[in-house]
């Protein structure tokens, strides 16, 4: 039979135990929860890290025929840089070619613009943007396809509007991972685009100034894809209901030119 002393003893002994086992169960968790800290941390850091990456849009190599806003002009001839008019009302068009509602904007309204691009009533600038990159399941495409239209823009401009189109016509589904670069290259190719371009859109080339081109457009004052600016100004969809057929055309030809004469008939 255990004495009082040796009863006493092992009830010590017991609480040592218990209480070496709580303190490991407790260092234990102070170690899991800094981890999750540095972790979390870590996270932060990478997001400055990356976003840090972006450089300024002057700073980014860009297709030639870009502006300091990121847009790409297009002339009456459909040729990117060429025959633009600088005496037009300016259309900016900014494009996720990701999007469905773009690709809307572009079936209700690619005629009417394109006549009055021709006509040279209006002055058209492309900005394609990715910022639907989250909806690609890590593949990017928004980027990638807008590096694509990019490099057509500087090396292929008279195929430029084709391969949009093309684009739009074989968009995919969000939260898909989109198009692969040798389909975005076949698709192009189907337009037109010489083969060694086409060929040369997985290299990246302007994927710095998509990225750069995105984010000046946000300080342009785009939240949401598409956006219409007319002059320097965000059309109101409310107030212009651009995805209803005619109504741009019949605002623009409301609108007076740089001059003062209208953009409609008998006042170019």
């Amino acid at each position: 039979m255990a004495t009082n002393t040796q009863r006493a003893a092992e009830a010590r002994a017991k609480a040592q135990q218990q209480a070496k086992a709580k303190e490991r169960r407790t260092t234990l968790v102070i170690i899991a929860s800094a981890v999750l800290v540095i972790a979390a941390f870590a996270g932060i850091v990478a997001f400055i890290v990356n976003s840090s990456k972006v450089p300024e849009l002057p700073e980014a190599h860009a297709p030639a025929p870009a502006d300091a806003s990121g847009g790409i002009p297009v002339g009456t001839g459909g040729v990117v840089g060429v025959d633009v008019p600088t005496d037009a009302v300016r259309v900016d068009l900014y494009l996720d070619l990701m999007c469905p509602v773009c690709k809307r904007l572009e079936q209700v309204n690619s005629a009417d613009i394109d006549a009055m691009r021709e006509a040279g009533t209006i002055a058209v600038y492309y900005h394609p943007v990715a910022i639907l990159n989250r909806f690609s399941q890590g593949t990017k495409y928004p980027s990638r396809a807008s590096n694509a239209v990019a490099v057509v823009a500087d090396r292929d401009p008279g195929h430029f509007l084709d391969f949009i189109a093309a684009l739009y016509a074989n968009q995919p589904e969000e939260k898909t991972p989109g198009l692969d670069d040798a389909t975005i290259a076949q698709i192009a190719e189907g337009v037109g685009v010489p083969s060694d371009v086409a060929a040369s859109f997985k290299k990246g080339e302007f994927s710095a100034w998509v990225s750069a081109a995105t984010d000046q457009a946000s300080i342009d004052g785009m939240t949401v894809t598409p956006t219409v600016m007319v002059n320097g100004q965000i059309l109101d969809p409310k107030l212009v209901p651009f995805f209803q057929e005619g109504v741009v055309k019949t605002y623009l030809e409301s609108l007076p030119k740089p001059d003062g004469t209208p953009p409609g008939p008998g006042g170019k």
